[in-house]
């Protein structure tokens, strides 16, 4: 395998680091850089609307209007033969998805590198993000995110009731 230098490990560490203080910019640069070195595309991971341009993949969920785009599951990426990609990227993806260690195995499958960032625990983003289901050091699953549950649980019976007007006053209530 190709490398991006002699001291690749030392600069991917570090892109990490700064990836940590919420710059990921820097190892989407390091990892498109390992992309091209290799001759292979990239596939961009939970792409929402960043890094689109400079991506030759762009991988998400729901739909997106970037380019090169393609709608699928991080946790079964059928569309794609075994290493496919040069450089897989997903940054803020894994914390988000029901089996996260299907969705490693798949981005190890179809990628050669595999740069996955998360939000560290120690930021409370991570803790009070609705949507994150698992807590992460890296691709190190520290623990589920017990907050997960308690914030479907107020927003499904905050949306369960349906918030009428009372015909006969003024007020708003509960039917």
């Amino acid at each position: 395998m190709k490398t991006i230098g002699h001291f690749s490990k030392i600069v991917k560490a570090i892109a990490y680091l700064v990836a940590l203080l919420g710059y990921t910019g820097f190892l989407f640069r390091i990892a498109k850089k390992q992309a091209e070195v290799s001759g292979r595309p990239m596939l961009n991971v939970g792409c929402k609307a960043v890094y689109t341009d400079s991506s030759d993949i762009n991988l998400d969920i729901v739909h997106r209007s970037v380019p090169n785009f393609i709608k699928g599951d991080v946790q079964n990426l059928y569309m794609f033969p075994d290493k496919r990609f040069g450089v897989v990227f997903a940054s803020h993806v894994i914390e988000h998805v029901l089996d996260p260690e299907a969705g490693l195995k798949e981005l190890g499958r179809v990628g050669d590198e595999v740069y996955v960032v998360t939000p560290p625990p120690f930021y409370p983003q991570a803790w009070l993000h609705p949507g994150h289901r698992w807590i992460f050091m890296g691709t190190r699953m520290v623990c589920r995110n017990p907050l997960f549950d308690w914030w479907h649980k107020v927003r499904n019976f905050l949306f369960s009731h349906k918030w009428q007007s009372n015909k006969n006053s003024c007020s708003t209530g509960l039917k």
